[in-house]
């Protein structure tokens, strides 16, 4: 099996008043997209993304309110780099379920017609597509946004314990697609997360994921839990949503036994979709092919 690329960036002077800092962020995401292919220019990359992205949506997690969710900070220095690259701003929409997580997480919605959109599946005109999507026990209607709205999409998962799945990282985040998620949390959400995301129009249309690593959850998610956060100061990147999610789930193993906390197979939620995932085609699971480069900027 070929090897997946994953490159996680790091700094240790990313926090400023308690936030993130934007400008770093930026430097951070630069060198990360260019380590991903293979030390290019971030400058010509990000063009290429801007050119053939079309309409394209962005998807933060905003599930953890202000404290727990994709930092602003992060997805707007994302935007700052695709306009910069001669992106519209016209054709970018940051979306996730409803208005309101989006609002709570400290995003400022745009439901008009022009600028920067921003908006949740349960704004007006939205809502959920008609057709029926099916991959193995799946079967959702999907929201607009990815079916008609988003030519490409853009993962942009926090990384968190989860209570049935284990880990919510960048394929759990896809659950915000379909109309009736509730279905999909059985058996530790196996097959679920992966057929979600093995979804014609999930699949198709996802061409990069970048995972806030500012902070992460360890326990006691997919809520916040303040005892159980901590500010790891960093964001990973990969075009392979599985790899993302098989390294998001050993740096919460190894907060997990640093604080001597049970494994998660002992917890009864081990994240065995992963390797349904893998089976599926979606990515990487195993970690021995898993090319993870680390790199930390000042």
């Amino acid at each position: 099996m070929a090897k997946s690329k994953v490159v996680l960036v790091s700094s240790k002077l990313l926090y400023s008043n308690g936030r993130p800092n934007s400008a770093k962020l930026g430097a951070m995401l630069s060198r990360g997209i260019s380590l991903l292919h293979d030390g290019a220019d971030a400058r010509g990359i990000w063009k290429k993304f801007a050119r053939d992205t079309g309409r394209l949506g962005l998807k933060p997690n905003c599930m953890g309110g202000r404290n727990m969710s994709t930092a602003v900070e992060l997805t707007m220095a994302l935007v700052s780099h695709l306009v910069s690259a001669g992106k519209d701003e016209n054709d970018v929409v940051i979306w996730e379920m409803s208005s309101r997580k989006l609002e709570s997480a400290g995003y400022e919605l745009n439901v008009g017609h022009s600028g920067l959109k921003c908006y949740g599946t349960d704004a007006r005109d939205v809502g959920y597509g008609t057709k029926f999507h099916s991959k193995g026990k799946v079967a959702s209607l999907v929201t607009k946004i990815v079916e008609s709205h988003c030519d490409h999409l853009i993962n942009l998962p926090i990384l968190k314990d989860h209570s049935l799945a284990g880990v919510a990282g960048a394929m759990k985040n896809y659950y915000g697609v379909v109309h009736n998620p509730n279905k999909y949390h059985d058996n530790n959400c196996d097959p679920y997360v992966a057929e979600i995301n093995a979804l014609p129009v999930i699949k198709n249309k996802n061409v990069l994921t970048i995972m806030d690593l500012t902070r992460i959850q360890y326990q006691g998610g997919p809520g916040y839990r303040g005892e159980y956060a901590v500010k790891f100061g960093a964001i990973m990147m990969s075009v392979d949503p599985v790899a993302v999610d098989a390294v998001g789930e050993r740096i919460i193993s190894d907060y997990r036994t640093r604080n001597n906390l049970p494994t998660l197979a002992d917890s009864g939620r081990p994240p065995k979709w992963l390797k349904t995932a893998e089976k599926l085609g979606l990515g990487v699971a195993d970690m021995n092919n898993i090319d993870l480069i680390e790199v930390a900027i000042d």
